[in-house]
């Protein structure tokens, strides 16, 4: 440091070697030369507080304030060491020592505390620029200051110790008496409480066993287990680890010595029973933690805040369809099952009783009750043959192959029985019906017929035709409405031949009267013409002119055949 006076302020300022380098890097500086003279000047320094603390209690071991010294002596050695200033007051000494480039090294420390005497550290590393009226009040009061060693340290700590183990005393027979009474709870076995049956039946057995650590409870681990996971897992809102625990308090579960105790205690009992014991608050809170960790609940704000996850609701859900399917199962096999005997008259069900055909062994030994029981697919195959039975039974006539230990067969043969009786009555009656319909065919043909033959009637309706498929019209009248039409058909062909035969026989007649007429006319005798009428003519096939003649075109052959005729 260089002094510098004149016109400006007197204050110092580091001198630069030919290198650049300033005094700071010198083995002692002006500064700290300054400082020892004025604090050996003063007598007077302003001591830092100083507190000892084991991390729970804390001490005052000096107190901040002035001091007042009777003397002061410059670096001069003590021991190993030499102070920057040795301070006296009476039979007290302290050592101090100013950082202006370096702190004071481990060795130093060591010695100090080898030593057990006091001393300070002022650091004055950053007022090496400030003027010289200003800087001797910071050297007595202001600049930091830090105690290196004060021998009041080990009676602090001492006492520290002590008050620790005081401590540790006082909360270890807290703990013996909480164990105690804890041991007074448990004794007994405590039932199963509503709020447990409630879980278990929601399919959270799992979720609320007991792992036998938590104690302070009135009520079994499972029970108020179950309460959080019910009363909070399912609510809308969500909720803390403080409401979970005030709410089992408030349900008078706690006992009032666990109300709360300090995380301490907790500890102790621990240590003392050298087992994981948990008093109701970290209980809850384990709970919780397990629960969260499962996916049964989870965290829905940085707060602390929990609600009911997916997993939770899943497989409440899920209990409660294995705690309904049995009541739904027995209902729709009730309801089958009332079905089918509606359909069984009183005197074969024989006072049946749903209840008690429920609880015995039906076919293969398979008990109703008991098939409830099973798997999805197979419940569904068994109540699927009671619902094809109840198809059966509504079947006319019912046909029952399997009466599954119901009292249907007797109302199935009696029913095929009936339906028998009934199909007899049904054909005879059609019979019946048919044997009237066929004669009232029979009959109106015959009306047509008589009409059209006269006596020949009865000949024409029994005589087979071709036409008829080898039947007589009278057969084919019987058969059918399609098959009379038929015979009526072939009595309009019969009609319609006897027409043409009347219509031949008129021409036949007509042709040999104007033939007979021809030839006496030709012959000019009678008699003469009627026996050449009567004669075959080689002309004709050897036919008689009179057989020949039938019509126009024979009748003029005949006529060319005539005496005297001429030929062409």
């Amino acid at each position: 440091m260089v002094a510098h006076k004149g016109k400006q302020r007197q204050h110092f300022q580091h001198a630069q070697d030919n290198d650049g380098w300033t005094c700071t890097s010198s083995g002692e500086t002006a500064l700290h030369k300054f400082a020892k003279k004025t604090l050996a000047g003063a007598l007077r320094l302003r001591l830092p507080g100083l507190k000892e603390s084991d991390g729970r209690n804390s001490l005052d071991v000096v107190h901040e304030g002035d001091f007042v010294f009777d003397s002061a002596v410059l670096e001069k050695r003590q021991g190993e060491i030499v102070p920057d200033v040795v301070c006296r007051r009476g039979d007290r000494i302290l050592y101090v020592e100013f950082l202006v480039a370096h702190a004071c090294g481990p060795e130093k420390l060591t010695s100090l505390r080898a030593m057990n005497v006091g001393a300070i550290e002022i650091d004055l590393s950053g007022y090496r620029d400030m003027p010289l009226d200003m800087l001797a009040e910071q050297i007595h009061s202001e600049a930091p200051r830090i105690w290196l060693h004060n021998p009041k340290i080990s009676a602090a700590q001492l006492k520290l110790a002590d008050m620790e183990r005081k401590r540790v005393e006082r909360i270890d027979a807290e703990a013996r008496k909480l164990l105690a009474a804890a041991a007074e709870i448990a004794s007994g076995d405590r039932e199963i409480g509503p709020w447990e049956e409630g879980a278990v039946a929601h399919g959270l057995k799992s979720v609320v066993a007991a792992d036998g650590v938590a104690i302070g409870f009135l009520v079994r681990e499972q029970e108020w287990k179950s309460f959080v996971a019910l009363q909070f897992g399912l609510a809308a809102n969500g909720f803390t680890r403080k409401d979970a625990f005030a709410a089992v308090k408030a349900e008078g579960w706690i006992d009032k010595r666990f109300g709360f105790v300090g995380e301490d205690v907790a500890d102790s009992m621990r240590r003392v029973t050298g087992r994981g014991v948990r008093v109701p608050w970290e209980a809850i809170g384990d709970f919780l933690t397990a629960t969260e960790k499962a996916g049964m609940i989870v965290a829905i704000s940085r707060h602390g805040k929990f609600a009911g996850g997916k997993r939770l609701f899943d497989t409440v859900l899920r209990a409660r369809e294995l705690k309904e399917r049995p009541q739904k199962r027995t209902d729709k096999l009730r309801d089958v099952v009332t079905q089918i005997i509606g359909l069984v008259r009183e005197t074969f069900r024989d006072g049946f009783d749903f209840d008690a055909w429920f609880l015995l062994p039906g076919p293969r030994d398979i008990v109703p009750a008991k098939a409830l029981l099973a798997d999805e697919d197979e419940w569904l195959e068994y109540l699927g043959k009671f619902i094809r039975l109840r198809g059966e039974m509504y079947r006319r006539p019912p046909l029952v192959t399997d009466g599954l230990g119901l009292p249907v067969l007797e109302e199935a043969r009696a029913r095929q029985e009936a339906h028998c009786l009934a199909e007899e009555r049904r054909a005879n009656e059609v019979n019946e019906k048919s044997e009237r319909e066929a004669e009232g065919r029979v009959v109106n043909l015959r009306k047509s017929v008589e009409q059209a033959m006269g006596q020949n009637a009865s000949v024409w309706m029994e005589a087979a035709q071709d036409t008829l498929g080898g039947l007589s019209p009278g057969a084919m009248a019987r058969r059918s409405q399609d098959d009379l039409w038929k015979a009526a058909d072939a009595l309009d062909r019969w009609k319609e031949d006897v027409r043409e035969e009347g219509k031949r026989e008129f021409q036949c007649e007509k042709a040999i009267r104007s033939l007979r007429a021809a030839a006496r006319a030709n012959f000019k005798r009678d008699d003469l013409a009627d026996l050449w009428m009567r004669q075959p003519h080689r002309k004709l096939g050897d036919v008689r002119p009179e057989d020949h003649c039938i019509d126009d075109q024979t009748l003029r052959a005949c006529l060319e055949l005539l005496p005297g005729k001429p030929r062409r």
